[in-house]
């Protein structure tokens, strides 16, 4: 890790032509792009369980009806991969949060949403974002110039938790024969002006608007069912960067029965920012403004897969709970695990 600091050194950038230099500057970048898979959702959401034969009245989507759940999600990250076929050694995150979600049906298939998580990180590893050179940990670290003095140090081996960005969503859920299909548009912002350059910071502190679309079936004569998803989200510029991304969502469920059901699922999102290559050369080192803001610039692009059980409770209340792990990425974390466990009381 010498060498990698090394970058940041004069003349650094241009050392970087060097094949085996590359090959140093993007293990230094393995730290870079850490809180945008962390914002976002670890785990998909439930399939809407009116999909089941006992509750194909839909009457959940009727006027006045709604919900509201908490869950607690449990990641642990170690691990970046710099591209599909290149994973560095970086360091590690351990993320717990506590997410708060509203459903609420003003009108006979139309829901509003809104939902806010509370997220305490903490980074153990050797390549701390560093906004000044006054920690301890940032001694052997290159400096920003311009400095932030302005930005909390965060990499230093203990939790820091705040309250991340809000979500705010509409949906309308119809049919097409057999097909039931829901389109919406979320837009998600900062609570605050929270810590973004960090590996421990729990947001990307950026406003993002997304369009999407899910259709879900359930296979005739059968308790098997499927749904699948997708999404285009506008993501506010950055120095001025294009960061937008697609969002893919599919999952496979079976209902044992009307209380009981298990799903598969895979979940992903391929991005439009820099890729860890494009982005080692623009940084000058390690410290200008690139660096300072290349959480919110880099392309995060990954896909995950998990499986889920949800458990109805009485007439009012359901459990769900979920595993994922990362199988492919590229300018992003590898999420080793990222677990949900959520409590939904319908009313």
């Amino acid at each position: 890790m010498e060498g990698a600091r090394g970058v940041g050194k004069p003349g650094g950038v241009a050392s970087l032509r060097r094949p085996a230099a590359w090959a140093v500057a993007l293990l230094a970048l393995g730290v870079a792009c850490t809180t945008p898979a962390l914002a976002d959702p670890p785990v998909p959401g439930n399939t809407d369980t009116a999909l089941h034969p006992d509750k194909s009245d839909f009457n959940e989507s009727a006027k006045g009806h709604g919900s509201l759940s908490v869950a607690y999600l449990n990641t642990y990250v170690n691990g970046f991969f710099l591209d599909s076929n290149t994973e560095a050694p970086n360091g590690a995150v351990h993320s717990q949060s506590i997410a708060l979600d509203l459903d609420y049906y003003p009108a006979d298939k139309w829901s509003v949403h809104i939902g806010i998580p509370f997220v305490s990180n903490r980074y153990q590893g050797n390549l701390p974002h560093c906004p000044t050179t006054a920690p301890p940990q940032c001694a052997n670290q290159p400096a920003l110039n311009p400095p932030h003095p302005e930005s909390q140090f965060l990499d230093d081996g203990n939790y820091h938790g705040t309250w991340a960005d809000w979500r705010l969503g509409a949906s309308y859920h119809t049919h097409f024969g057999n097909y039931y299909v829901t389109p919406s548009i979320t837009a998600s912002f900062p609570s605050h002006d929270y810590v973004f350059f960090a590996n421990a910071a729990v947001a990307q502190r950026i406003w993002q608007v997304e369009i999407a679309s899910t259709v879900e079936h359930q296979f005739d004569f059968s308790n098997w069912y499927y749904r699948l998803g997708y999404g285009y989200v506008f993501a506010q510029r950055v120095l001025g960067k294009n960061a937008d991304y697609h969002k893919f969502n599919a999952e496979l469920g079976y209902f044992f029965n009307d209380k009981l059901s298990l799903r598969a699922f895979t979940i992903g999102r391929i991005g439009n920012g820099y890729s860890a290559a494009e982005l080692v050369p623009l940084t000058d080192g390690f410290t200008n403004n690139e660096w300072y803001h290349h959480d919110q610039t880099t392309e995060h692009s990954y896909f995950g897969v998990g499986v889920g059980v949800d458990c109805q409770i009485g007439d009012r209340y359901t459990w769900s709970t979920a595993v994922q792990r990362t199988v492919w990425g590229e300018s992003v974390f590898d999420f080793k695990y990222a677990f949900e466990t959520r409590l939904t009381r319908s009313f």
